[in-house]
């Protein structure tokens, strides 16, 4: 099995990380175990198979991560012989690990339904499993984090198996995002008290914005998490504003076309359907503009097909790692970072484009009703569109991109600016390397 390097091994102690994911993309987990393998500990992340990532591997700043085996597919939830019955009736793949999107009409909301229930089902089968390969993988850690509801009894129950202890980073309110947000009420409050209970047994938490941490101890009762913000870190700090090609080559677009990126998950929730809409209303249509989608989605085939019909328009790219993002993004001219207030948790929290649009010198588009409206405002970091829809969104889109040039200059270094000197990583990491030190 790897091992870490020698020089970093357990000068603190070590600390292993569960992610729901491969790890390729978690930017804010990244961040968080490249600064604590740099303050000296031992840092072991047990993510998700894929098939074109080692089982194994050590990145260059010592980091471990290790894919043990992991039954994620929904189905296996079920005895063998349901599994194709159970599977036709409610339209799922035999290797399925994600739900589809939901269908139309009623046959679609009762498939949505059964196929939700055996989702909880198959994660609770798979929380023993995962559970003893954390706690295999890593068998002296003393520290288990999490930052989603599925990781979380998988941290705990394998600090509880070795004596150590969990930590709960808390990027989301899980059980008001997403396909939860839309679960039964009753279903709803199981899953907060099971959270809650997991929450209250942590040595600490971490919240993502200060909002999210006053809602967190409010909820459930706990002292208010140690805020560790999205930022990004100062990269290329001696220029005032840096520039890149890289976005425009990769999406062929000529010198003379606005650019505005959506870069993340194409996710229904996060406003992708009204950005559509506006790029057609009369006041952009005549603009020489592209939206460029980076990322991937439960709406990427829509997205490609609606790039296919506006040629030139829209422009479908793949995710990036995170370490090149924001040289991907510096080359935009606007950032759709979206996020309307559609759920508790989007109130809440902020998205990591955010603060790597700012970081990049990039002004932001966002919805109104939210914490990261109110940082926007606050901050000057683009433009809050009240009320959200499709003409509101044009005239904000079409008011940044209208400025002369001198003046979206200025402005594009001053965010810049904003982002070197409050809002980066810096600031951040010693929060978060400062609590893990009070846990040694």
């Amino acid at each position: 099995m790897t091992q870490p390097p020698a020089a970093a091994a357990n000068r603190r102690g070590t600390v292993a990380f569960v992610t729901a994911n491969t790890f390729e993309f978690d930017s804010r987990h990244r961040r968080a175990t490249a600064a604590l393998a740099a303050d000296g500990w031992a840092v072991v992340v047990v993510a998700m198979r894929a098939a074109h990532l080692p089982v194994d591997e050590v990145l260059e700043n010592g980091v471990v991560v290790r894919r043990p085996p992991v039954e994620r597919r929904i189905l296996a939830a079920l005895p063998r012989l349901l599994r194709r019955p159970v599977g036709a009736l409610l339209g799922l793949d035999a290797d399925a690990e994600r739900l589809p999107p939901r269908g139309a009409g009623l046959p679609g909301r009762v498939r949505a339904a059964g196929r939700r229930g055996l989702e909880i089902l198959a994660y609770r089968r798979r929380i023993a499993g995962w559970t003893a390969a954390l706690a295999a993988a890593a068998p002296e850690a003393r520290l288990f984090v999490a930052k989603s509801l599925v990781g979380l009894p998988v941290a705990a129950g394998a600090a509880h198996a070795t004596g150590g202890r969990h930590v709960y980073d808390i990027a989301d309110l899980h059980v008001e995002s997403g396909r939860l947000a839309g679960l039964p009420r009753l279903l709803k409050r199981y899953l907060a008290r099971r959270e809650g209970r997991w929450l209250r047994g942590a040595a600490a938490l971490i919240a993502v914005t200060p909002a999210m941490a006053a809602a967190v101890a409010a909820r459930h009762g706990v002292e208010r998490p140690v805020v560790v913000m999205n930022t990004r870190e100062r990269w290329r700090p001696d220029e005032p504003r840096p520039r890149s090609s890289q976005l425009r080559d990769a999406a062929v677009l000529g010198p003379g076309r606005e650019i505005v990126l959506y870069q993340g998950a194409f996710r229904p929730d996060q406003g992708i359907e009204l950005l559509l809409e506006a790029l057609v209303h009369p006041i952009l249509a005549a603009r020489p503009l592209t939206a460029v989608f980076l990322g991937f989605g439960v709406l990427e085939d829509r997205l490609r097909r609606e790039a296919e019909l506006q040629t030139g328009r829209l422009a479908v790219l793949p995710a990036v790692a995170s370490e090149e993002l924001l040289e991907w993004t510096a080359g935009a001219d606007v950032s759709f970072v979206g996020t309307p207030p559609v759920t508790a948790n989007q109130k809440l929290t902020t998205p990591n484009k955010l603060f790597e649009s700012v970081m990049a010198g990039v002004p932001v588009v966002v919805a109104a009703g939210t914490w990261t409206a109110r940082l926007v405002h606050a901050e000057r970091l683009g433009t809050v569109v009240d009320p959200w829809t499709v003409e509101g969104l044009a005239l904000a889109l079409g008011a940044l991109l209208g400025q002369p040039a001198g003046a979206r200059e200025q402005h594009r270094r001053a965010i810049r600016r904003t982002a070197l000197e409050r809002f980066n990583w810096d600031v951040d990491r010693e929060r978060l390397v400062e609590l893990f030190r009070r846990l040694e």
